[in-house]
């Protein structure tokens, strides 16, 4: 599928470089797993991170029982077990994957995170309760989405929830968390539709409402293009939730799933370290969700 191509070519693609210095990249890493070493231009040895771009004559060097995943310019996968020198890649996919618009990484290069993100930041006001997800605008792949806010201590809440365009107001005790997920014995969420929420700090009777949130469910034509896309990844034989993440992130990122993607993006860093242009995408979606102070911290 073409899309995904270009997906990943936005994501691998610095936009410090000019697009004429791009012809020679040759790979992209997507997983590592244990101690991989990679020297590019003839310099010296430096960790394997996922998300580097790598040329035709650098080298990656796997340590025993370590091994590095590798999409090449042409769409082929690679796994790397021993030391190896990348070559000029042959066969595979589609040929324009490294050659294409870059979008994701131009997007995320270009988010100044002390600047606010889309709906500026979260800031909790000590002793009082502030709704912190789902954010207004955003767009949620669950039908039964997590509802999180901050607390004001000694009280119980109750959450309102309304879909946009003529819906009524449905209205929810929770008690004294802070978290409540939408029920299983509940008709889930609908595709494409936009909701309203916000909680009462001590309940309707004598509390006060919160500034309401709107988010929206991912449409049905949303919804298959993710699942089209997540196949693709499989088609490079790559498993989306693993060797595939860092797909996996990248496509999250580029449909709006920034909850989504946002957890995509931690879970690749669990597996390791990540480059600096993985972690310049990260930042940009933890603006976009209003944490910008995590995203201003420096990369790992």
């Amino acid at each position: 599928m073409r899309k995904l191509l270009c997906l990943v070519a936005g994501v691998a693609l610095s936009t410090a470089a000019p697009l004429a210095a791009q012809d020679g990249l040759a790979a992209l890493i997507i997983r590592v797993q244990g101690a991989v070493q990679m020297r590019q231009g003839g310099g010296a040895p430096a960790p394997a991170t996922v998300g580097t771009r790598l040329a035709v004559g650098d080298e990656v060097i796997p340590g025993q029982g370590a091994r590095a995943s590798l999409i090449t310019r042409t769409g082929a996968s690679q796994q790397v077990t021993s030391a190896t020198t990348v070559a000029e890649p042959t066969g595979g996919g589609n040929t324009d994957m490294f050659t294409r618009a870059m979008p994701t990484l131009s997007q995320a290069a270009s988010t100044d995170a002390t600047a606010g993100g889309r709906q500026g930041m979260i800031r909790p006001i000590p002793g009082q309760s502030t709704l912190v997800a789902p954010r207004n605008g955003l767009t949620i792949k669950g039908h039964r989405p997590t509802f999180i806010w901050t607390g004001t201590q000694g009280q119980t809440y109750e959450l309102m929830l309304r879909k946009v365009d003529g819906g009524r107001p449905e209205i929810f005790e929770v008690g004294a968390d802070t978290t409540w997920t939408y029920p299983e014995d509940l008709p889930p969420l609908e595709f494409g539709a936009t909701y309203s929420w916000t909680v009462f700090v001590g309940g309707r009777q004598g509390g006060r409402p919160l500034t309401q949130q709107e988010f929206r469910v991912i449409d049905i034509v949303e919804f298959a293009a993710l699942g089209e896309f997540m196949e693709e990844i499989r088609t490079f034989g790559l498993d989306p939730m693993s060797d595939g993440l860092f797909l996996t992130a990248v496509v999250l990122r580029d449909l709006e799933l920034f909850y989504d993607a946002d957890q995509a993006i931690d879970d690749l860093e669990g597996q390791g370290d990540m480059s600096a242009d993985l972690y310049m995408l990260k930042g940009e979606i933890l603006n976009t969700l209003g944490r910008e102070t995590e995203a201003r911290r420096p990369m790992h």
